[in-house]
Formats: structure tokens, sequence, C-alpha cells
């Protein structure tokens, strides 16, 4: 499940799918701290800190899709994935398009949901169920940030489908604390 989460997020030069502008600029390098329960790491290497549950931690060997963060002990069930967004000539739609046509390429692959949010945004939520494997399904949601210097990055949270509300508070608390340094 985690080598098509991330494998997809390699995909072009954008990585996985969702984009959201956060009401003209979005996160800059002051603002509101991560919600309870969630502590603020920071990625000096890749120029940002963000809000993660309490307990994780970066993930070692999977910094080729970005950076990772996992739940402690080895626990790979569940995560959020930041990687910097390099593509800039695309509408956020347009990108989701055409991830889309290569997620669909898994046998394993449903979208959910793909909706404009804003003017300028898009949100994909999306399962992936490996057959392969007696794992249940992930269930991702992907936003865009753009930061205050007009940086773009892509925001990934995941984890189990049997816990969606929880996929949706860790994405939400990343989006919220994302900061560029």
């Amino acid at each position: 499940m985690a080598g098509v989460v991330f494998g997809v997020a390699g995909l072009g030069a954008v990585a996985v799918a969702g984009w959201l502008y956060l009401g003209g600029r979005g996160p800059g390098s002051s603002g509101p701290g991560p919600r309870p329960g969630s502590t603020q790491a920071r990625d000096t290497a890749a120029g940002f800190s963000v809000g993660i549950p309490e307990g994780w931690q970066a993930s070692t060997g999977e910094g080729a899709y970005g950076t990772v963060y996992r739940p402690a002990g080895g626990d790979r069930s569940a995560g959020i994935q930041i990687v910097r967004a390099t593509e800039d000539t695309l509408t956020a739609c347009e990108v989701l398009r055409d991830t889309t046509a290569e997620l669909g390429k898994y046998s394993g692959y449903r979208e959910i949901s793909r909706e404009e949010v804003g003017t300028e945004g898009c949100e994909q939520v999306y399962e992936f169920d490996d057959p392969a494997t007696a794992e249940p399904a992930a269930h991702a949601i992907v936003r865009l940030v753009v930061a205050a210097d007009d940086t773009r990055w892509v925001v990934l949270a995941f984890g189990p489908d049997t816990d969606v509300p929880l996929v949706r508070e860790h994405l939400t608390t990343a989006v919220e604390s994302f900061r560029v340094d």
C-alpha cells in the first residue's frame, strides 16, 4: 500500500494529486502552531515545518518522494507526506486530471472525489486497496498549499479507510500549521 501511495506521488513534476490555494497567500513563517495532540516538526533541509501527530517522526528511507512522517515504532499504516511542487504552469484541476489518468492504471485505485476548492484550487480524495495484501484499503486526501513566498507544496495525509475522520484531521492539522523557513 505504501509503495503505491508514494510511487504515485513521484508521478510527474508535482506528485500525487490535490491542490488548494489558501485564500491569497497561504502559510508563511508565522501563524498558529499545530492543534492539541500534535507537534511541530521541522525539515531544515527542505525548508519547512509542519504539524504532525504527537509520537510521529520523519521516516527514513522514503526521502525520494519528499518528507514522510509516520507513527513511531515502524507503523506504516498511516502517514503525512510533504513534497515541493515544481510545476506551476498547470491549474490545480488540470494537474489532478492528468494525475488521475495515471492513478487509474492501478487496479486497487478508486477516486472518491475531485472538486474545485475556492477559485484556484482543487482537492482529490481517493482510496487504494492493494489486492496483494490483507491490509485495509488506504484513504488519502491531497492538497497543495501556496506559501507566503509563493512556493507550492503538496500535502498528503493517508491512513486506513476505517478511520477517514482521523485522516482528514491529520491533513487539516498539517495544512493549517505548514510554514516555510
